[in-house]
């Protein structure tokens, strides 16, 4: 109600709404593809740690390498130099650093992504809450339409 006490409305077409509610669909969609991706990353980091951790302890000599992202294909690999691994930072860059400067690293960037991760599920969340409550409108004006239908 507004201040002289005459109720106010807005009226808003019911195809802005539906357009609206796609547009909603989408932006979750690429919430949930970015989760997704930062998931797999995380997983990534994770294999790289143990296999840092595994050279370390154990002096491995010798190891399977996938040849393909897909672990379709491994190489025998002779580890020359176990004592320094090469860290991709970001984009193109590559550091060769020791094994617990590496571990340090990854460490750093596992936090950053469960940060990351914590942002995109509060976001996920609210969009899926703004998505339900314009469902919640279109199904309002549905029955609106329905009973006025038959009072006609």
């Amino acid at each position: 109600m507004s201040s002289s006490g005459k109720e106010v409305r807005l009226v808003v077409p019911v195809e802005a709404v539906v357009a609206e509610l796609e547009r909603t669909k989408r932006y979750i969609e690429g919430l949930q593809e970015n989760v997704r991706r930062a998931l797999e990353r995380l997983n990534d980091l994770a294999v790289a740690r143990e296999l840092i951790s595994t050279i370390k302890l154990s002096k491995v000599e010798e190891m399977l390498v996938p040849a393909d992202r897909s672990g379709s294909v491994y190489v025998y690999a002779k580890l020359d130099r176990g004592e320094r691994v090469i860290v991709q930072m970001g984009q193109e860059y590559f550091v060769e650093l020791s094994p617990e400067k590496a571990m340090e690293v990854i460490v750093g960037m596992e936090n950053e992504i469960k940060e990351l991760l914590k942002e995109l599920e509060k976001e996920l969340e609210e969009a899926s809450k703004y998505f339900r409550s314009l469902q919640e409108v279109i199904l309002s004006a549905r029955a609106q339409a329905t009973s006025r239908g038959r009072a006609g």
